[in-house]
């Protein structure tokens, strides 16, 4: 085995970008002990697809415990919540400028809400140039690299987002048992049988959608009236029997339609410090995603000294869902909604939790919204809801705590990453075999590092690898043939 060491300099770049667009750099040969090889930058073009953006391939499945792109390489994705809970059920305001800031700052995922209500105005009847627009606004998201997770939203059965078709009750127990039976909506036919007739519809829409990283049923899914379980508390009887019928129900008529998509399904919305009760559906692309808020640090309006209370509840939360996903199931977990607030030093902390974890994750959200509900009084990441994403609408102590160095898409096995917020040093390693049920068709690691994190560019320091690639924010780096092990530590210059 040859042991290498590597060190790189990194400047951002103060020419043309269209001189140097699209080089790709690989370090020339030195002599052992010689000074770090200085290295200038190019930048890339930011409007382009998925894969250009990020390096990986819109393929994305699941290989065991892990999202996997077409090349086998282990994924990590950060991204927010773009959900629009009131007519016309889509954002407003998105366009290119939002997502070219978004993806700026290294974000490449997104959550995006669909409406029942928008779909299936009345019993049967889908509403396809909602579809349409929901569509156009999905590949918008993915020509600058972000890709979508797609949930039917819901927040306790509000004929805002649900059909009023299909609530027949006067309180959300009520909707929900009713859902859970099935029982008939006025055409006679299932209300729970008519979502899944849906999702069909929605899922023939979205097949052929390369930008699409999965699907989320049912957002927030709650007990019914039958069980006396209260919102947002466990419920085990529950989740073992109507929740996970219903997802194998979901699952089954979803193969009809598409049988390779990517599916992640929730448990219930409980604090997450016990291990869920739902039974997952035998079938090779079938993940999890859950929701975690500290209830201090929602309804904060500002960080201050009891956020630190939130920090075991946390832990043990992030712990509890990884360990049932990864090594009970043996599938991959997405977090799907955290934070909610302006409250900085825990939405940093949860991030450096997240991150220590290999974990993907959705931040609540991008729009305040004022209007929606089951709102909170710091969610959003804009100043100004009624202008586009840029840095001068952006809030930046928000920005600070949840836009960090990471990788994104690793060339093997995940072992070990942490960041100093101080320093700004980086730390990753990782095996170069393929994490299990991949196949790795590259040696090449990418990883995403914020210019509000290394303003004057970075040093790279690699051990077992070359540098193949840098930008002012993407780094890619290379493993050597025949090695097991990388180490990549990323410094500020």
């Amino acid at each position: 085995m040859t042991r290498s060491r590597r060190a790189y300099r990194v400047r951002p770049l103060a020419v043309a970008a269209a001189l140097v667009a699209g080089l790709a750099l690989a370090p020339a040969p030195r002599a052992a002990g010689s000074a770090p090889l200085p290295t200038t930058v190019p930048i890339a073009s930011a409007q382009t697809s998925v894969a250009a953006r990020t390096g990986a391939s819109t393929d994305v499945r699941r290989a065991g415990a892990w999202f996997v792109d077409g090349r086998g390489r282990a994924l990590v994705m950060h991204g927010f919540d773009i959900v629009h809970k009131t007519d016309p059920w889509l954002p407003e305001h998105v366009d290119a400028r939002d997502a070219r800031f978004l993806g700026s700052e290294g974000f490449d995922v997104a959550r995006i809400g669909l409406a029942w209500s928008a779909v299936e105005p009345r019993p049967g009847v889908y509403d396809d140039a909602y579809l349409t627009r929901f569509i156009r606004f999905e590949r918008l998201l993915a020509r600058y690299g972000i890709r979508s997770l797609v949930d039917v939203h819901q927040d306790l059965w509000s004929t805002q987002n649900m059909p009023p078709w299909a609530t027949p009750g006067t309180t959300y127990a009520d909707n929900f048992q009713a859902f859970w039976d099935d029982a008939p909506a006025n055409d006679g036919v299932g209300i729970q049988t008519h979502f899944l007739g849906m999702w069909q519809h929605v899922a023939a829409r979205l097949r052929d959608e390369d930008g699409v990283l999965a699907l989320d049923p049912f957002n927030e899914p709650q007990a019914g009236l039958d069980s006396a379980c209260a919102p947002f508390a466990p419920c085990p009887a529950f989740e073992a029997g109507a929740l996970s019928d219903f997802y194998d129900r979901y699952v089954a008529a979803l193969r009809r339609i598409d049988p390779t998509r990517l599916v992640l399904l929730e448990p219930l919305p409980d604090p997450n410090l016990l291990a869920s009760s739902i039974r997952l559906p035998h079938d090779p692309q079938v993940g999890t995603t859950f929701h975690e808020y500290c209830t201090i640090t929602q309804t904060a309006t500002s960080s201050g000294p009891q956020d630190q209370a939130c920090d075991p509840i946390e832990q043990t939360a992030l712990d509890t869902q990884v360990d049932q996903a990864r090594q009970s199931f043996g599938v991959p977990t997405f977090v799907g909604e955290w934070s909610s607030n302006d409250a900085d030093d825990d939405n940093a902390h949860m991030v450096d939790l997240m991150s220590q974890r290999f974990l993907s994750w959705t931040m609540w959200q991008y729009y305040t919204y004022a209007q929606d509900p089951a709102n909170t009084p710091g969610q959003g990441l804009l100043l100004d809801d009624a202008k586009h994403g840029s840095q001068a609408n952006a809030k930046q102590a928000k920005l600070d705590a949840v836009a960090v160095p990471y990788a994104r898409a690793i060339a093997g096995t995940p072992r070990a990453t942490s960041f100093d917020r101080d320093t700004g040093r980086l730390v990753l390693g990782y095996a170069t075999a393929a994490v299990p049920g991949a196949r790795l068709r590259s040696r090449t690691t990418e990883l995403f590092l914020p210019r509000r994190v290394y303003p004057d560019g970075y040093r790279v320091h690699v051990r077992h690898g070359s540098l193949a690639e840098a930008g002012r924010r993407v780094l890619r780096v290379r493993s050597d043939a025949g090695v097991t092990a990388v180490r990549v530590v990323v410094t500020r210059r």
